[in-house]
């Protein structure tokens, strides 16, 4: 295979292009782009090769010499004469100089490739010099789907980067600012003066911490990375270690930045498999994360649909907490809602469904069966906030102790977050008393405990490491 040279290294340099044909008129294309000084020499020249003359640097008609090569940066013989190329591209090899003749893959010391541009956008599809015809239809069949307002937008970007607003430091920035639809909208209607000022607002936008030493666990989705979350594709093209399942999508995988360390921990046995003895084993992937994040690194622990949705988030989260390391949470869409989506298929709806439960076929005491108990059924309640004083009586009513734990959670994923404790007795009370408002959603449930647990040792060490807890949707 060969390796792409940015041909807009040529600009100003002289390049001596033989032939007046069609195919010399494809390869001077790129090369007037690219800034090339063409020096063009051709005993006739064809329709497209004259209409290009006003952008070539130096038009000579007559047969080219071998003399011609000297002092070319790059010599690209497209002449009808196959043994006119082939000397011109000896003689430029025995200088130094790269060279190449049209359709004549051994005398070929670079390929030219089908070009897509979009301003300072520039896309290139090779096929090595075996089909140029692939190529071109490639490039047919890209131009068609790319967008012309990226060229408005890339020139955006170049502008605002001569400014001081680069570096790697700003990738967040940048995600938001190219799928923001304010910015798409703006470049289409022609205000691109609008578009710039929107962004930079967001590139001087404080970027979301994800510091060094830390785990983020997040939530890939059901499998197309065009589900994923904006936080969640922040976090992986920030993180130095992925870690991740065996369900996640090569297509997820792909986004990862070069240089991104990516390790598959996925399994299909239990992960708490025992050994000969009986001893329960340490999941590799919970030394890994810790590790990962002791040696300063980012770490992404990446898991299929929703980690904490039959994953085993929690107990990652626990082992972070144990060994003090920061970490936050990235919920992902969960199959639970993706699949019955994609079959057109609602959950609830009204006169039909009023509710819907979830229960595992696979766990370490097989597929779930029958009625839960209702000390191991966690219960969700949503916009349950002016109905709270009933929804907890009822659940009392249905066989749960007055002890069980119960939160309220309003403004979920915002910086306002705000979370409210207690159990089926006591959590109408602290709500009003925390007055809260909604949209708020209820959890019931011996999980629920977690919440005021993290509380409770906040209150206790407020510089635990476990502050950062994050638990939105971007």
């Amino acid at each position: 295979m060969g390796y792409p040279i940015q041909l807009v290294g040529l600009k100003g340099q002289r390049v001596l292009l033989a032939g007046g044909g069609a195919v010399a008129a494809e390869k001077a294309v790129p090369l007037i782009h690219a800034g090339a000084r063409v020096h063009l020499v051709a005993i006739e020249i064809g329709q497209e090769i004259e209409e290009l003359l006003p952008d070539v640097w130096r038009f000579d008609q007559r047969p080219v010499d071998e003399g011609d090569v000297e002092g070319a940066k790059v010599v690209v013989a497209a002449t009808d004469d196959s043994s006119v190329n082939r000397a011109l591209v000896d003689t430029a090899r025995s200088q130094g100089i790269l060279a190449q003749a049209a359709d004549d893959k051994p005398y070929c010391d670079f390929y030219s490739p089908a070009v897509i541009r979009r301003g300072p956008v520039m896309m290139t599809i090779s096929t090595d010099g075996g089909s140029p015809l692939l190529a071109g239809q490639l490039r047919r069949l890209l131009e068609a789907a790319i967008p012309r307002s990226l060229t408005a937008v890339a020139d955006l970007m170049v502008r605002l980067r001569s400014r001081g607003l680069k570096g790697l430091q700003k990738r967040g920035q940048l995600l938001r600012a190219l799928f923001d639809p304010t910015i798409t909208r703006l470049v289409d209607s022609g205000d691109t003066s609008a578009a710039s000022e929107r962004i930079e607002v967001l590139f001087n936008e404080e970027e979301e911490l994800f510091e060094p030493g830390s785990v983020a666990i997040v939530g890939a989705g059901p499998g197309s990375r065009q589900l994923l979350t904006l936080r969640a594709l922040d976090r992986i093209q920030r993180a130095d270690l992925i870690l991740h399942d065996a369900l996640v999508e090569p297509e997820v995988l792909e986004l990862a930045l070069p240089g991104t360390q990516v390790v598959d921990v996925g399994h299909r046995a239990s992960p708490h498999a025992s050994d000969a003895e009986g001893v329960r084993r340490i999941p590799l992937r919970i030394p890994l994360m810790i590790e990962g994040a002791m040696a300063g690194k980012r770490v992404v622990r990446l898991h299929g649909g929703d980690p904490f949705v039959f994953g085993r988030g929690g107990e990652e989260v626990d082992a972070l907490i144990e060994a003090g390391v920061t970490w936050e949470v990235v919920p992902g869409v969960s199959s639970i809602l993706a699949a019955p989506a994609a079959a057109g298929t609602p959950l609830t709806q009204r006169d039909l469904a009023r509710g819907f439960t979830v229960r595992t076929g696979h766990d370490t005491a097989g597929p779930t069966k029958g009625v839960l108990d209702p000390q191991e059924e966690t219960v969700v309640v949503l916009m349950g906030l002016k109905s709270a004083p009933k929804v907890l009586q009822g659940l009392i009513k249905e066989g749960r102790s007055p002890d069980t734990p119960a939160i309220a959670v309003a403004k979920a994923s915002r910086e306002d977050e705000e979370v409210v404790v207690g159990n089926l007795s006591t959590l109408d009370k602290e709500i009003h008393a925390a007055g809260l408002r909604g949209p708020a959603t209820l959890i019931v449930g011996e999980v629920a405990r977690r919440a005021l647990e993290r509380i409770e040792s906040l209150e206790e060490n407020p510089t635990a490491a476990a502050i950062r807890v994050v638990a939105g949707i971007s």
